[in-house]
Parts: structure tokens; sequence; C-alpha cells
């Protein structure tokens, strides 16, 4: 009797896995095909996000721009008007002069003045007495210079191209 019993479980287990081998395939190839559609779902979804993180940082820079361009008009309009010679700084109660910063640097400013004092980034970080480092990246707009730099940054954006070439020439 064990025999047959035997016979008889192997040959259900032989016609079951039959029946469910066709079944399986197709659910097989249906979940292979929604992975890879995740796959490309979340690829996608990837670029879309690097993709809003470029814009937004572009977004913030330009506004960062504009921000500056028009601080930069206003100082100049309010220089103008006032004719001061220490602009930025404020006298305090105790009647000292407390300086604040007076100069806002734009690294596009200091761009078109080596341009047109016709240097090289060489050149320009020789008369500002910094390493070519340092023009490189303020030029970038990756750093901004020290307040220590500021107001060299600031004479060299007032020279002229005699003036820069003869304190090059030194």
């Amino acid at each position: 009797m064990t025999t047959f019993s035997d016979a008889f479980r192997s040959e259900v287990l032989r016609m079951a896995r039959k029946e469910i081998k066709g079944e399986l395939g197709t659910l097989r190839k249906t979940v292979t095909a929604q992975r890879s559609e995740i796959a490309a779902l979340k690829r996608d979804l990837k670029a879309l996000t690097s993709q809003v993180h470029a814009l937004a940082k572009a977004q913030e820079k330009a506004a960062t721009l504009v921000e500056r361009q028009q601080a930069a008009l206003g100082q100049s309009k309010a220089l103008s008007d006032s004719q001061q010679a220490t602009s930025g700084a404020v006298e305090s109660e105790g009647g000292k002069v407390r300086g604040g910063r007076q100069f806002t640097f734009s690294h596009e400013a200091l761009i078109a003045k080596r341009h047109a004092l016709h240097m090289t980034q060489k050149e320009m970080a020789r008369l500002l007495g910094i390493s070519v480092v340092s023009v490189y990246k303020w030029e970038t707009g990756e750093v901004t210079p020290r307040a220590a730099q500021l107001e060299r940054v600031r004479e060299v954006l007032k020279m002229g191209v005699r003036a820069a070439r003869k304190e090059i020439g030194e």
C-alpha cells in the first residue's frame, strides 16, 4: 500500500507542478516587467530631482546677483547724494567711529576690471598682492575676499590702466 500511496502522491505533485508552471511563467514575466518599470521610474525621479535642485540653485544664485546689483546701485546713489568720505562708518554714542562693511564685492566687477586693464589672472594677483588661485576663486564666485583684502580690491577697481601697469612694474 505504501508503494501505491507514494506513486499516487508523486503523480499528484507532478501534475500540480505542471499546472502551476504555466501560471508562474506569466507571473514571472509580469514581475520582471514591473521591476524594470520601477527602475526606469526611479531613474526618471532621480533625474528630475537633480534638475529641480539645479534650477533652485540657479534661481537662488540669480536672486543674490540681483540683490547685489540693487545694493550696489543703491549704495552708489547714496554715496553720490551725500558725498560722504567714510561710507559705512557709523559714529556710536561714545564718539568712536565704528567701521562697517564699506564695499560690497562683486566678482563680475573684478572680471570686468581685469579685462579692462588687459591683465592676466597672474598679473591681477600680483597687483592685489594675493595668489593666482585666490583671483580665480574670487572671479568664479566660489569665495569672497576677507575684509582685509576688500580695501585693496576697492583701490584696484578704481585704478586706471597706467596706474595699474605702473604698480605691477614696481
